[in-house]
């Protein structure tokens, strides 16, 4: 446990794994990784027991913050939560990926000429 220095309260650091299969997996990355690092690696690998889906109006922010997108998609807050698209656009527009990839995938999306525009000229890769 870390207790942030802002706000002295404290963290935890916990990575939830959905299947113990992933568990094995998950340890030899944390210990490749603290081979990298001076400072224990504190972080806990726990199972997952529960997955509960955030509030709506966090689905998607970063597309959620280009409303005419957003808004031509047409998608329910239900379709939105369960869209691959809507996931990879989000991606996309929170700069998580290049436009060359982009332009590839895009073509799969099903999206009109406007839409891919408007995405291509918001990535800045």
């Amino acid at each position: 446990m870390i207790q942030h220095p802002a706000s002295h309260v404290n963290i935890c650091q916990l990575f939830f794994i959905m299947m113990m299969s992933k568990k094995s997996l998950a340890e030899e990355t944390k210990a490749e990784h603290q081979t990298k690092v001076r400072k224990q690696i504190q972080t806990k690998i726990l199972p997952a027991e529960r997955f509960y889906d955030a509030e709506n109006y966090h689905q998607k922010y970063l597309l959620r913050n280009h409303p005419d997108l957003y808004e031509s998609l047409n998608l329910t807050d239900e379709q939105l939560i369960k869209s691959h698209v809507a996931a990879r656009i989000n991606g996309y527009l929170g700069n998580y990926g290049r436009k060359a990839d982009f332009e590839e995938e895009s073509k799969k999306f099903g999206l009109n000429e406007d839409q891919i525009d408007y995405i291509m000229d918001n990535i800045r890769k």
